[in-house]
């Protein structure tokens, strides 16, 4: 029987002609919008809300879309970490918001560093096959 992705939000956040990165603390894919799983009886612009305030802090205020705007399949790397050992890998949802004020406080553990970026500076900073996806959301 063929496993199934986990579910997760992502939010593509605008802050003029600049856009929210978040870095995890690896060597590849470390860079990419906010995002995360999402939780049992959590919609997915609950979850993306959600896991905006985990990675970037609460002082963070935006307007977010309720359109979905992109989705993005993956298989998780055969020695990744699973903490829900069910999925073989993740369909990531991307939602748009707007920028209204404060500015990102990361962890220092899940997340490592936030940079507004340019779009041309995300191609360079995410993977390939990420980038095809999220590029024509910018």
């Amino acid at each position: 029987m063929m496993k199934k992705l986990r579910p997760v939000a992502a939010v593509v956040l605008q802050k003029g002609d600049r856009y929210l990165l978040v870095r995890k603390p690896r060597k590849n894919n470390a860079w990419q919008f906010p995002q995360g799983g999402v939780d049992i009886g959590e919609t997915l612009a609950e979850a993306v809300m959600r896991e905006l305030a985990e990675e970037c802090g609460s002082d963070l205020q935006v307007d977010l879309f309720p359109d979905q705007i992109a989705e993005y399949r993956y298989e998780f790397p055969a020695d990744f970490l699973r903490h829900h050992s069910e999925f073989a890998g993740a369909r990531v949802t991307f939602f748009k918001a707007k920028y209204i004020s404060g500015e990102p406080k990361v962890d220092g553990e899940e997340i490592v560093e936030a940079r507004w970026c340019m779009k041309k500076e995300i191609e360079n900073l995410v993977a390939e096959k990420y980038w095809e996806v999220v590029k024509s959301c910018l």
